[in-house]
């Protein structure tokens, strides 16, 4: 049975309840905007609810900032060094907002001499993302070298072996599901109507009524119509396929690229970022009790079908096993295994997923919908304040407000 909200016009609609949907909701409800969401799961439940759980400046993409800048390509450098500063002004705002759930996290990077990446750049980098940090006004001041000693004291195990010294760096941890729990949370406080196991089945646009009718299958078995003056698209992963109820898709949005974590019992008393055997960064990050240990990357096309592949695991533990003299970890460590996919924007044209930028994009399609693509744990305030304000024009009445609130509104209120 199909029921009709024909009653109510809302001025948005949301598809998605991960956290750039909810953080959407939220920040159009403080506004005074009428919002209804629609999550086809639970919220988080997702992308979101499957991340390193960082909140955090992401010092790894000032090594992207120094590839594109010896390329001569000025623009993407400027681009990525603007989302490392963007994104730690993030942290500091979100560490404000919602200090019961962000936690300063110190990070040790154990630097080896015969390492990919030489002492004096990895020394370099976190001197330029402290730098960013002060000017961004997320200054917290590093420990600029470990000696040896020291550094085998803090990482009880490690193999010294050509080691050093290391680095501390800071940034912060959250337990992501619970975030965007509490965004939805602060959302429905705010007068935002957000639904759970609510499936979105359809949607059209009534150009001679200017608004959108959403269909979705929601918990009572029925099917229910819901009018909108705009439509946001914040379904993460599920973007394209969400565009795709329209009719066959002629292009792509995003790139949908799954990274998988493996969780371990806690075996070391600080977290560390360490380098893989080819390269590519891992994060061994504590929480509590829990070790989690990650990430990887490989294309995914369906986010319906993610799952952990094998040699993910077998990666993960052999990279991590290389740098421990007393220790080898087994399959028979590991407490649980996930694998979430992130939305990377396919509009860069980059194959590689590590020259791909992380910064978000707010797209509006031919028939008015508004696409939010990209969007990161750490940025999805700033992402939900540029949706808004993308729609907004056509929404202003008196009583709204014009600028977003989200940035100075604790999380609970």
């Amino acid at each position: 049975m199909q029921i009709d909200h024909s009653d109510t016009l809302y001025d948005i609609a949301i598809i998605g309840g991960g956290i750039a949907g909810t953080a959407i909701a939220r920040d159009a409800a403080l506004r005074g905007l009428s919002v209804v969401l629609l999550e086809k799961k639970l919220f988080g439940s997702g992308a979101s609810g499957k991340s390193s759980k960082l909140i955090h400046g992401g010092i790894r993409y000032l090594e992207l900032f120094w590839n594109e800048l010896k390329r001569g390509h000025f623009s993407a450098a400027n681009r990525s060094i603007g989302f490392v500063f963007s994104s730690l002004r993030e942290e500091r705002i979100l560490r404000k907002i919602a200090p019961e759930l962000i936690r300063p996290l110190s990070l040790i990077i154990p630097i080896y001499k015969h390492g990919r990446r030489k002492p004096l750049s990895i020394y370099f980098g976190v001197c330029l993302y402290t730098l960013l940090g002060l000017f961004s006004g997320n200054f917290c001041l590093p420990r600029l070298f470990f000696e040896k000693k020291s550094l085998l004291t803090a990482l009880p195990g490690l193999r010294p072996e050509g080691l050093c010294g290391g680095v501390l760096i800071w940034d912060s941890r959250t337990d992501d599901a619970a975030l965007v729990r509490a965004t939805a949370a602060s959302a429905k406080k705010n007068g935002a109507l957000c639904f759970e196991n609510a499936e979105v089945a359809s949607f059209e646009h009534d150009k001679a009524r200017e608004r959108y009718a959403v269909s979705a299958w929601m918990p009572d078995g029925d099917t229910h119509r819901f009018f909108a003056k705009k439509l946001i698209n914040a379904s993460g992963p599920w973007i394209d396929k969400v565009r795709s109820l329209r009719g066959k898709l002629s292009d792509r949005y995003i790139l949908p690229i799954a990274g998988s974590h493996i969780e371990i019992r806690k075996f070391l008393p600080n977290s560390v970022i360490f380098q893989a055997s080819d390269g590519r960064i891992f994060f061994v990050i504590n929480h509590g009790e829990i070790a989690r240990i990650g990430t990887t990357e490989w294309p995914c096309p369906d986010p319906d079908k993610v799952a952990v592949p094998e040699k993910d695991i077998d990666y993960l533990l052999s990279s991590l096993s290389r740098y421990f003299l007393t220790r080898t970890f087994t399959r028979e460590d590991i407490l649980t295994a996930d694998a979430g996919v992130r939305p990377l924007s396919a509009n860069s044209g980059a194959s590689d997923p590590n020259a791909i930028s992380r910064e978000h994009e707010v797209r509006i399609d031919a028939e008015g919908v508004v696409h939010v693509i990209g969007v990161k744990l750490t940025d999805h305030r700033r992402a939900a304040e540029d949706a808004v304000n993308r729609v907004l024009p056509g929404l202003m009445r008196p009583g709204l407000r014009k600028r977003s609130i989200t940035a100075i509104t604790p999380l609970d209120a």
